[in-house]
């Protein structure tokens, strides 16, 4: 019998080429590549199942292997073709990223049961012919249930195009043309291969519309972090677009690396990014590995990886996540060096934690701002503070705004003295002016450790107006009456020139360092580094003294209080509040007061609000009590008056 096999051979060419391209392109580990990958095996092994069983029949043997290889060639053939059409299926649900799992049992049905069908008919086929046959001269004759195999396949054609239809606004233009395409030519090649037998074309059509599909791929390297060889964020934003607009639930593991940039330092740039290396590989194939879940895993940002977890049990996601944190707290080997990672992960569920791409790319950089100073290793999303952050982001645009507009207020909150009932020292307070022509007090909006450029120009600004409203006030006398206490973040006091800066503006002002005290968080002291140690000692050598602010409301650390030039220690409002309503904590609050009464540093209450606040912070004997009840912030003409009216009147 003659076939007209050209069609085959070029085929199996079109296939080759683009399989040999393939190999010379970067492997990308993506759902969509993976499931084209599919299809192209799958029309190639049909492709070839078919040349060889029409070889046969053209060229029979006489031996006894000849019916059994040429009904294995044919058995290859139909359950190849078979498979590219469901592969196919599978790649158009890889495009919508709608993952197919064969566990599940809607997944089996809709997407396996027809190929199972398909090979079992194949396999009933070998004990009795219901697909098709062979005579004793090895010709290819077609039996009653061969329409069968076509319905199956049809059923996945039809189901591509279904998809199509369903989600056709999550597809480019040129996919959906594409798929178009391909199905109109399977269709065009099953027809005319049913109609003349004898042209074997089917596959050609095939071929042609898996190079066209190739050609609608994009380029690996856009996809890809070529560094790590793992998927990149671009991939990342759009998996998650097209999962949001389907409107599905799905979870995203973050794992962040907190500490490469040290690692660097100490064992190499390129060591470091071995490291790396070893955890994106290890997060490629966690979910499989850890908890027999599908996964895919991307670098989402510098030290930052996102996993998704194709799964709708919450309960599997925290497994895998518990697990993962596991391994991420092993050392890994690099070079025979143990190295130890510090990390952190969290989950993100849609649409519980957010609605779009662009609020959970700020949620996520909004827990990643900060996320070292977190005392867990996995953070929980449902209660992360997230309107905090996003106040404070707030406050340092309206600071950015204040300054750069000159709009800022400066005002003076006179502090009051056990003995004098009032002197001339003064809390300096920044207020901003929103948009409703509000004023807006700094101090409730300064983090102990979140830094941002606003925070710090803000710091030296209130600095500069607190040395030049001293200079006047004191008229270039150094033992002046009038003095100031300014707050400062840790950033500021962490700079390498901090020193230099402040001299600066002292020399610029006229104004004398022991005039200004520095107001630091008890968090802030505890926290802060080398640097800023250092350089307030230096400060203490100038004669300005540290004030710790909020004591018994952070992390207290009473030696490096002890070793640095502390005069006095406020104590936070809640310790007041717990004095006045038990009797153990009053015990307990007398004692912290004593406690620096006995190492000659002053004890200042703070925040007094109420008159009950003002009669136990004196019940306590504290040196120094401040808050609005005692005097509400003013302008500074308006303090100067208030402190010269109130020691000449008595």
């Amino acid at each position: 019998m003659q076939y007209n096999f050209y069609f085959d051979i070029c085929a199996i060419c079109i296939l080759s080429t683009i399989a040999i391209t393939s190999l010379s392109r970067r492997i990308v580990p993506a759902y969509r590549q993976k499931a084209y990958g599919m299809v192209l095996f799958a029309v190639l092994a049909a492709a070839i199942f078919e040349r060889v069983e029409t070889y046969l029949q053209m060229f029979p043997f006489d031996t006894s292997w000849y019916s059994v290889v040429e009904k294995v060639a044919g058995s290859g053939y139909f359950i190849f073709h078979l498979a590219s059409a469901m592969c196919y299926f599978i790649y158009i649900m890889a495009v919508l990223d709608i993952y197919v799992s064969f566990r599940e049992p809607k997944s089996f049905s809709v997407v396996l049961l027809g190929f199972t069908v398909g090979v079992i008919l194949v396999i009933i086929n070998w004990f009795k012919p219901i697909l098709f046959h062979y005579d004793s001269a090895g010709l290819y004759h077609r039996d009653d249930f061969i329409l069968l195999y076509y319905v199956l396949a049809v059923y996945y054609l039809g189901g591509s195009i279904c998809l199509m239809l369903k989600y056709t606004n999550l597809m480019r233009v040129k996919t959906r043309a594409i798929i178009f395409t391909y199905v109109v030519f399977v269709i065009i090649g099953i027809a005319l291969q049913f109609i003349f037998p004898t042209l074997l074309i089917e596959n050609f059509f095939n071929a042609i519309s898996s190079a066209l599909v190739y050609i609608t791929l994009q380029n690996p390297s856009e996809m890809v972090d070529e560094n790590l060889n793992i998927l990149n964020r671009k991939a990342f934003i759009e998996g998650l677009d097209l999962k949001i607009k389907r409107g599905r639930p799905h979870f995203t593991i973050f794992v962040t690396i907190d500490n490469i940039r040290a690692l660097s330092s100490e064992i190499g740039y390129m060591q470091s990014q071995n490291v790396l290396k070893k955890v994106a590989k290890y997060l490629k194939h966690a979910g499989i590995r850890e908890n027999r879940l599908q996964t895919y895993a991307y670098r989402y940002g510098e030290f930052i990886f996102a996993v998704t977890v194709h799964t709708k049990d919450e309960q599997a996601v925290k497994a895998l996540m518990n697990n993962i944190a596991l391994r991420l707290g092993e050392p890994w080997n690099i070079s025979g060096m143990a190295i130890k990672v510090e990390s952190h992960l969290f989950m993100m569920c849609f649409p519980r934690n957010y609605v779009n791409s662009a609020e959970l790319m700020s949620k996520v950089e909004a827990i990643t701002e900060d996320i070292t100073s977190n005392q867990s290793m996995i953070i929980n999303t449902d209660t992360f503070g997230f309107s905090e952050v996003k106040r404070s982001r707030d406050f340092d645009i309206l600071a950015r705004d204040n300054l750069d507009s000159k709009k800022a207020v400066i005002k003076y909150q006179p502090i009051l003295s056990k003995i004098y009932k009032i002197n001339y020292s003064a809390d300096v307070i920044c207020f901003f002016t929103d948009e409703n022509g509000n004023e807006v007090d700094v101090r409730k909006n300064i983090p102990d450790v979140r830094v941002t450029q606003a925070l710090l120009d803000t710091d030296e600004y209130v600095y500069r107006r607190a040395a030049r409203a001293l200079s006047f006030w004191n008229a270039g006398d150094k033992h002046g009456k009038y003095r100031a206490v300014v707050g400062l973040s840790q950033g500021e006091i962490s700079k390498n020139d901090f020193i230099r800066r402040i001299k600066k503006i002292l020399k610029e002002e006229k104004a004398e360092a022991s005039w200004i005290s520095l107001k630091l968080t008890e968090t802030t002291l505890t926290t802060m580094n080398s640097i800023a140690e250092r350089n307030l000692k230096l400060m203490g050598e100038l004669n300005s003294y540290i004030i710790v602010d909020k004591f018994g409301s952070g992390y207290g650390d009473l030696h490096r209080i002890l070793s640095l030039p502390v005069q006095q220690v406020n104590i936070d409002r809640s310790v007041l509040l717990s004095a006045r309503e038990s009797e153990q904590m009053k015990m307990v609050a007398q004692g912290i007061v004593d406690l620096f009464h006995d190492v000659s540093i002053f004890v200042g209450a703070m925040e007094i609000e109420t008159k009950e606040d003002k009669e136990i912070a004196e019940e306590l004997s504290c040196d120094f009590l401040m808050g609005d009840y005692m005097c509400a912030p003013m302008k500074d003409s308006s303090y100067v008056k208030h402190i010269d009216a109130y020691f000449e009147e008595g």
